[in-house]
């Protein structure tokens, strides 16, 4: 009623919107059963937190890391106080840490299980352009992706455990995450070993899969070869004309936390390897296998 009038019925008809719920997560989070009177500054209570202003306490400091902002939306009613946005920080660290010793591998909760997984790496720089800076960044991120499908979504692992104790410092990462042991190649150029996946479907006895998608590639060039004037349709835009799998999902994308060496070592690249097997086998069993 606040917002659209006495207008019941419209209420009724439409529903209650994003806006609705964030008037009445407000009035619930300001509202007092008790302050002193007189009082320039009433402080809000942790019972009558609503998700609202925890999500754009969290939200304004993920992007922009601002204190004097929090504390200015804090101050009008609209977000929480800048001291609660890093105790739920230090609560999510160590509730995820946690998670991590107890599954026995470093996994973010957000990734489910039952889904083909796939992963990358890349190098992570950061130079800063002030002229007193000291310290520049050269590590490594990893990036891990699923592939849901329609029919299947994958099965979720459940919530994130916190504790009663206030948190004031994250508890360290698992050592087998963050020590990289040493590696390096015992040849010049090293060859690379078969996979018996590959060797099967291309050189096998059952080759169909291999002549099939090689038929598919000749559909374009038979396509073109018909045409007289200049060709209009290209390789790209005709296979992405064909709906050849099922109806997908939006995918998910979680990055895990960032290692410190460069990325150019053989001992990264061996470690990030082995970290994203034992993801792939934590959460797909069977997949590590086509490594």
């Amino acid at each position: 009623m606040v917002e659209h009038g006495a207008d019941i019925k419209s209420q009724l008809r439409f529903g209650a919107s994003k806006t609705d719920f964030a008037i009445a997560q407000l009035l619930q989070y300001n509202c007092y059963a008790r302050y002193k009177e007189g009082a320039s500054t009433h402080r809000h209570s942790k019972d009558r937190e609503t998700p609202f202003p925890v999500y754009m306490g969290i939200s304004v400091y993920a992007k922009t890391r601002k204190r004097k902002l929090i504390e200015l939306l804090h101050g009008h009613g609209i977000s929480i106080s800048y001291d609660r946005v890093l105790e739920i920080s230090a609560q999510l660290g160590e509730a995820t840490v946690s998670k991590y010793v107890e599954d026995g591998v470093v996994c973010p909760p957000v990734l489910r299980r039952g889904l083909f997984t796939t992963a990358a790496m890349d190098n992570l720089d950061h130079n800063p352009t002030v002229t007193t800076a000291t310290i520049s960044f050269h590590g490594t991120s990893i990036s891990v992706f699923q592939h849901p499908i329609k029919d299947y979504k994958g099965e979720e692992r459940g919530q994130l455990k916190f504790g009663e104790d206030k948190v004031k410092v994250i508890p360290e990462l698992p050592d087998s995450f963050t020590n990289i042991r040493p590696a390096f190649f015992t040849k010049k150029y090293p060859v690379p070993p078969k996979s018996n996946v590959t060797e099967n479907i291309v050189t096998g006895p059952d080759n169909s899969l291999h002549m099939s998608q090689l038929a598919l590639e000749y559909e374009w060039l038979e396509k073109v070869t018909v045409t007289d004037g200049p060709v209009d349709v290209t390789w790209s835009a005709h296979h992405a004309s064909k709906k050849r799998h099922p109806t997908f999902e939006v995918g998910i994308t979680s990055l895990l936390p960032l290692l410190r060496d460069q990325a150019h070592s053989v001992a990264t690249v061996r470690h990030v390897m082995d970290k994203i097997k034992d993801i792939v086998a934590f959460l797909n069993p069977g997949q590590e296998r086509l490594f």
